[in-house]
């Protein structure tokens, strides 16, 4: 009976063993697939923060190029404004007729136009010289500007600022523009 029992015994045994042996393997397979899970996350997780980094890094390269851009702009813009200012002479006169002439071809052959009081001379006698058969008449108001008119109609309804601050504004986008493109290269 004891040859029995042993075999009995060694055979519980036997299926002890290889139902640990099972429970073993499934437990290796299911921290196998945990790890893996991890590690995907893991992964996935420093891909996302890997591109956070890198936009916030685009983001900020970009941002400094804008300051970089305005700056150059403005520069240009100052630098403009003196020599503007430095306008005088014949070149000058020439330059407020032309502004005048502008503004007409905008608004029409009747116009009253203001300047800054410095500019009241030369503006007085460009509208002198371009009434021939225009109604063009100065209008006392004077206008805070480096130089440069503003035309409206007799009745007020169009307004044309054709100041050198404005003019300077309106290049501003394309200008902007040129500057963009020599600073990247482009040009």
């Amino acid at each position: 009976m004891s040859g029995e029992f042993e075999k009995e015994a060694l055979s519980d045994l036997e299926v002890g063993r290889v139902e640990t042996l099972a429970k073993l393997e499934a437990v290796r397979k299911e921290t196998e697939e945990a790890v893996s899970k991890i590690l995907e996350t893991g992964i996935r997780q420093a891909e996302s923060a890997k591109r956070q980094i890198i936009g916030a890094a685009e983001l900020e390269a970009r941002n400094i190029q804008l300051k970089a851009l305005e700056k150059a702009v403005n520069d240009v813009f100052d630098a403009a404004s003196i020599q503007v200012s430095e306008l005088k002479g014949a070149t000058y006169d020439r330059a407020m007729e032309r502004l005048i002439q502008e503004g007409l071809e905008i608004i029409g052959p009747k116009a009253k136009v203001q300047c800054a009081p410095k500019d009241s001379r030369i503006v007085a006698s460009a509208v002198k010289k371009l009434s021939g058969n225009k109604k063009v008449f100065m209008d006392d108001d004077p206008v805070e500007t480096m130089g440069g008119v503003v035309l409206t109609t007799p009745d007020g309804s169009v307004r044309f600022d054709n100041t050198f601050e404005a003019r300077l504004e309106r290049m501003r986008p394309n200008l902007r523009k040129e500057v963009a493109a020599v600073l990247t290269g482009e040009r």
